[in-house]
Formats: C-alpha cells, structure tokens, sequence
C-alpha cells in the first residue's frame, strides 16, 4: 500500500552502511518503488539498485507463500490485521501499517497493539525505538533506520518470545472445548 515515509525508508536504506536486500510483493507501493529508482514501473520480476539499497518485485502469491515469505525475512513490513497476525506468527521482528480511519481512530489502537508487544521483557529504549518506527510508518514522524537498526538484536528476540507466548495460550477451538467443559461441572 502507498505509504508517504517510503521515500524517506528507502533513501536511509540507499545510504546505509550495510547492504539492504528489499523484498516488495508487487502491488500500490510499486509505483512509489519505480519512482525512487527512476523506472517507469515496478513490477514483478524487476530489479533495482541504488547505493546500498537493492530491490526485488516478487508476484502477487497464495497464503502459503505470504507466510513462507513472512518466516524467511529479517524484518516484515505489513498491512492490516490479518497480515498483522500472520506477522507475528513468523516470529521475525516486523512493522505494522494499520489500517488509517477518520480522526486517526487507529492510533489508538496501534499503541495498544504496540503496548502489549513491547511490554517487558522488551528494554524500554528498544520499546521506545519500535513506537516510534511505528508510528512513522503510520504518518507521524519521519522513519529512523538507524535507531531502529540498534535495537535490532532485542527485536528479535521479542519477536521470537511473542510467538511463544501466544502459542501458550492454545487455539481458540481447544479454549472453547475447555471453557465449555468446565461450564458443564
């Protein structure tokens, strides 16, 4: 999806002091990706390169394959609830671009989000650094890589705890069977 701080990501990207390998399934943001590497367009099978930064258009896939990407990635970059849950589920460190609503309703709820995710054991300066990645990605404020970049490992790691976390707590079928259950003692 179109996102007004790719310009700023990808220029960061293009200057940074590692290379960057950049995935980008072919879709809206492709026309924002064409125009910072001065192509007519960005679609699947193109390649690009500028400084640091190398970018690769891969084909719209099934859900199967989403998640095989989501696993195989360093960092993951979604949209929306259902690729928000699917993100945490691959256990990779990721940002969320929620879904925008009149009045910036979503805020709320992406500090909620981001309230649980980033609760302890996550560091407070590494807690501050992913809200204020997500939040730039969600329009407010300009990306900072190279913050972002430093708290990588404790990300990481966050990201790999969360999902156990969450898989402690059982599927919703066998919490329902259990809960029904124990309301027929």
């Amino acid at each position: 999806y179109e996102n007004p701080a790719v310009e700023s990501l990808l220029e960061q990207w293009r200057d940074s002091p590692a290379p960057i390998e950049l995935l980008v399934p072919e879709g809206r943001i492709s026309g924002a990706i064409a125009r910072f590497f001065g192509l007519p367009a960005f679609a699947a099978g193109s390649h690009a390169e500028r400084g640091s930064l190398r970018a690769h258009a891969l084909a719209f896939t099934d859900q199967p394959g989403y998640d095989a990407l989501l696993w195989a990635s360093d960092l993951n970059f979604v949209r929306g609830e259902d690729s928000f849950v699917r993100a945490q589920w691959a256990a990779r460190p990721f940002v969320w671009h929620i879904y925008p609503q009149a009045d910036d309703a979503h805020l709320p709820k992406l500090d909620a989000a981001l309230a649980h995710y980033t609760a302890p054991p996550l560091p407070s300066a590494a807690r501050a650094a992913l809200a204020r990645f997500w939040h730039a990605w969600n329009g407010v404020g300009e990306p900072d890589w190279a913050d972002f970049q430093r708290h990588r490992a404790a990300f990481e790691q966050r990201a790999a705890g969360w999902a156990q976390e969450l898989a402690a707590l059982g599927d919703l079928a066998g919490n329902l069977a259990e809960f029904a259950k124990s309301q027929l003692k």
